[in-house]
């Protein structure tokens, strides 16, 4: 079964699954990890409070971390907005701007068809939400996003049922925020 959270970095980089999955490596995590998760501790505690009307959806109840699965992945969405005829699904980003890279984007497609079947609702938009003040900007999914994930789970099922190490597609820069640089030597 595949975990959400490792499509984002399958995209990121393929070696990051493998070392995951076959590698019994702890990985020392960046920086910027650590503030991420006290971000999305904070946006925890304030989903309590909130009512999320300036998204102006037709919202009938706003699920916060939501654990969704079937046959083949699962994982814990932020944030499902359940509306009037589809759902939304946002994820929760500790950066200034609402920027959807196509990591963050096929996390998103996941746990929106997820979300889907699991309230027998149809999705069309994924959402980033940043900042404390809830700044945020929808997408549209189009069929060629669905193709392109897709075509990526069906690298990730290859990749895990023949246990094949991938090819790093990451730049120097990926690399160097890598939880595994030190194992991986791809870089120098």
């Amino acid at each position: 079964m595949i975990l959400v959270s490792h499509i984002r970095q399958f995209v990121f980089c393929p070696r990051i699954l493998y070392f995951y999955t076959f590698c019994d490596i702890k990985p020392v995590y960046p920086e910027y990890v650590n503030s991420g998760s006290q971000y999305h501790n904070k946006q925890n505690e304030l989903f309590k409070n909130r009512k999320f009307i300036k998204f102006k959806l037709p919202i009938i109840k706003a699920h916060s971390n939501l654990y969704l699965q079937d046959s083949s992945m699962q994982g814990v969405a932020d944030l499902v907005l359940e509306c009037q005829n589809e759902i939304i699904v946002a994820e929760f980003k500790n950066q200034t701007k609402p920027i959807l890279n196509k990591g963050t984007k096929m996390q998103l497609i996941a746990y929106s068809k997820l979300a889907s079947k699991h309230f027998n609702k149809p999705f069309s938009k994924i959402m980033l939400i940043c900042g404390n003040n809830l700044k945020f900007k929808i997408f549209n999914v189009k069929s060629d996003d669905l193709a392109q994930f897709d075509n990526i789970i069906g690298k990730i099922n290859k990749m895990l049922n023949q246990e094949l190490f991938p090819q790093s597609c990451a730049s120097i820069a990926a690399c160097m925020q890598c939880e595994f640089k030190n194992y991986c030597d791809d870089r120098e």
